[in-house]
């Protein structure tokens, strides 16, 4: 089967062809601060059940399994499930599923902990952002009492195409605002959370980063096609837009000023990070 005939999950973005480059320039940011946000739970990490929704192609999954009790997993790409289904292997406590995160199959007060990472700003196409609403609900039904939430996104701030903390940004600028209108403002997903009756709502940056260490140093993987199948943002730039940036970017390598870009763009992610964990615990 083709990866475009495949089942996908995201609201503008085909994520089967996206996912088959994407450990190569992706990582896991925000592990050490996932894990200890579960940690902050009475019940020890390796004897909680967690969820991860949106998995991917596993990257979390397959590191916090070794830390659990069981994870499970629901996927909306088929891509993402066979190739999380091979880094794990024949693991007992994984437990993978295609579907929708919006309606899951699990009972009320199943999890201990559930986690999502970088997944909120496919779901929805308004700017009143209503299939967040129904994640959240969706999300408090299926953890338990006291269980807790943690959402890896990213703010607006970090997204800024000009003062950001994402280089190549600059270069797609038109993509880069399209892209920030999908990611709900991290004011206003805690507003939502406090709405819903979450409580314990924390805000924490994650020391880590979000692409593979090349993409920091050497400008010339921005003009990779793989890198950018990676990135979702791509999925709002036409062939023609990708050959200006393209063109854009070979001419500041050229003249060295891209260096001093990317250079104020680590400098602003040493201060505000390259990404935001919102955390939220249903009441006992």
């Amino acid at each position: 089967m083709k990866s475009t005939d495949k089942r996908n999950a995201s609201s503008y973005c085909n994520y089967n062809d996206t996912f088959i480059s994407y450990d190569q320039n992706r990582q896991p940011n925000g592990l050490e601060e996932i894990l200890h946000i579960f940690e902050e739970s009475p019940l020890p990490v390796e004897e909680q059940v967690v969820m991860e929704g949106g998995f991917g192609t596993g990257a979390y999954i397959d590191q916090i399994r070794h830390h659990t009790k069981d994870i499970y997993g629901v996927e909306g790409s088929e891509q993402g499930y066979e190739e999380t289904q091979q880094k794990v292997g024949d693991a007992t406590n994984v437990h993978l599923e295609i579907g929708n995160i919006l309606g899951l199959s699990f009972s009320d007060d199943f999890f201990d902990a559930y986690m999502v990472n970088q997944v909120l700003h496919h779901l929805d196409t308004k700017p009143s952002y209503p299939n967040l609403t129904l994640f959240l609900k969706e999300s408090k039904r299926v953890i338990k009492p006291g269980g807790v939430l943690t959402i890896n996104t990213s703010s607006q701030e970090q997204l800024n195409p000009n003062s950001g903390v994402y280089w190549n940004y600059k270069y797609i600028e038109e993509a880069a605002v399209a892209m920030q209108a999908r990611y709900a403002p991290i004011p206003e997903l805690v507003s939502t959370l406090g709405e819903l009756g979450f409580t314990d709502i924390k805000t924490t940056t994650p020391s880590g980063k979000l692409f593979q260490e090349q993409y920091y140093h050497d400008p010339r993987l921005a003009l990779d096609a793989d890198f950018q199948k990676a990135d979702s943002i791509f999925c709002f730039c036409t062939e023609k837009h990708i050959d200006e940036a393209n063109s854009l970017i070979r001419s500041d390598i050229d003249d060295g000023s891209v260096h001093q870009h990317m250079e104020q763009t680590a400098k602003q992610a040493e201060k505000i990070g390259e990404a935001v964990i919102v955390s939220a615990r249903k009441p006992l």
